[in-house]
């Protein structure tokens, strides 16, 4: 069954946001287009009382809350589910306890120390977003060797940050952080390879709403609000790789996902077709046989049902094929017409030595998940090995193969 993403309206309390900056500084102000936005579709509300937009002056804590608070306690008197927009500790424990239920941290604990350990005392839920710094330094670090690749590595290092002071991993978001020290071709590339972000095993926001790389896609000049268009083109996009997403406009990326998921549900109304249509893909779209295999992939990783596996960790070995259509790499010879094996194999391996698990079975699907993230594979075979398994009698191998196919 397909599932919906939600939708997060962005409501800023702040007098100098880049695209509605004092229209809703007042609190009742706030609470009406608050009420707006659920009406329209959102099923969280994110008030944020400080712009992150670049060469925004810092707020102070305490001015931070005389913003937020008010509009927090408003709209959780309306039964709104509430966010909170902070990269402080002492304001995201203030709306926690007017009855924010979600702490969306900009910076994924790195601006404030004491954020993490606030948030592990909390018990709300927790959005690690990726941030490199502050706007001031963005050209200085905004430099990847693969964006979705390295950001998704960065943020699994925040994501055990966050365990290690004791956040439980069902309460975790992870957000790629459109626009933060990212260049607009890394904002593509993001948004190109979502489902790598799956690898981390936390829930996904994404935040592309009225963000400067999609301005460049209009005339020069144009309003910020007409960016809404184009914000609603990417929900619907990514609806399948992500479970959130903040957008400021509601109304229109709820149409989006309307038609989403009329689509997606006219999909999953036929499984027998669409698996006979995986395992035998029509010669006009597919080339028979062609395909990339990747074999002997080695991980070191924490999974297994016993303690000690647990606590050791062993080697893992992945065999992977992706197949895909390659007759347009061997006629035109640009790498951008297949997928990049050397990318792949990190990212498989990334996959594997994530968030411990019981069963290979698991680690399978998750590899699996990873190929499919590249848009030009259709199916993929993955194998994993555990050489070194806990069984009693002399064997060879054990391994699990599953073979998954695009929907």
């Amino acid at each position: 069954m397909t599932t919906r993403p939600e939708l997060w309206g962005v409501l800023n309390v702040t007098p100098d946001s880049f695209s509605d900056g004092g229209r809703f500084v007042d609190p009742e102000a706030a609470l009406a287009q608050g009420l707006r936005m659920v009406a329209e579709g959102a099923s969280v509300i994110d008030v944020g009382g400080e712009s992150t937009r670049p060469g925004a002056e810092p707020v102070a804590p305490e001015v931070e809350r005389e913003r937020v608070l008010p509009v927090v306690a408003a709209l959780v008197a309306q039964g709104i589910r509430v966010s909170i927009d902070t990269m402080n500790a002492s304001t995201a424990a203030a709306a926690v306890e007017a009855g924010a239920a979600i702490v969306n941290d900009v910076s994924g604990g790195l601006a404030d120390p004491a954020m993490l350990e606030t948030v592990a005392g909390l018990g709300s839920q927790y959005v690690i977003m990726h941030w490199r710094g502050p706007s001031e330094t963005w050209d200085a670090v905004s430099d990847y060797a693969w964006a979705p690749q390295d950001v998704t590595n960065e943020l699994m290092g925040r994501w055990h940050a966050a365990l290690e002071a004791g956040v439980q991993p069902e309460r975790l978001w992870v957000d790629p952080g459109l626009g933060f020290a990212k260049r607009s071709e890394h904002n593509w590339q993001l948004l190109a390879e979502l489902g790598t972000l799956r690898s981390i095993g936390a829930r996904v926001l994404v935040g592309a709403s009225r963000k400067r790389f999609l301005g460049a896609l209009l005339p020069e000049g144009t309003p910020v609000d007409e960016r809404d268009l184009l914000t609603a083109v990417v929900s619907a996009l990514a609806a399948d790789q992500v479970d959130a997403l903040r957008v400021h406009d509601v109304r229109s990326s709820a149409r989006a996902l309307d038609v989403w998921q009329s689509i997606a549900t006219a999909a999953d109304s036929a499984p027998a077709y669409r698996a006979s249509y995986v395992a035998s893909p029509p010669l006009d779209r597919h080339a028979r046989g062609d395909a990339i295999t990747l074999t002997g992939l080695r991980a070191f990783a924490h999974h297994g049902v016993f303690d000690h596996e647990r606590r050791d960790g062993q080697e893992f070995v992945i065999d992977v094929t992706a197949r895909l259509d390659l007759r347009s790499a061997g006629s035109d010879d640009e790498l951008a017409s297949t997928v990049h094996y050397g990318v792949l194999a990190e990212q498989v391996v990334s996959a594997v030595e994530g968030d411990p698990v019981d069963l290979i079975e698991t680690v399978a699907e998750r590899v699996a998940a990873v190929v499919l993230s590249h848009g030009a594979v259709w199916q993929t075979e993955v194998t994993v090995h555990k050489p070194q398994a806990p069984i009693t009698v002399p064997f060879a191998d054990v391994s699990v193969t599953i073979v998954r196919g695009r929907s």
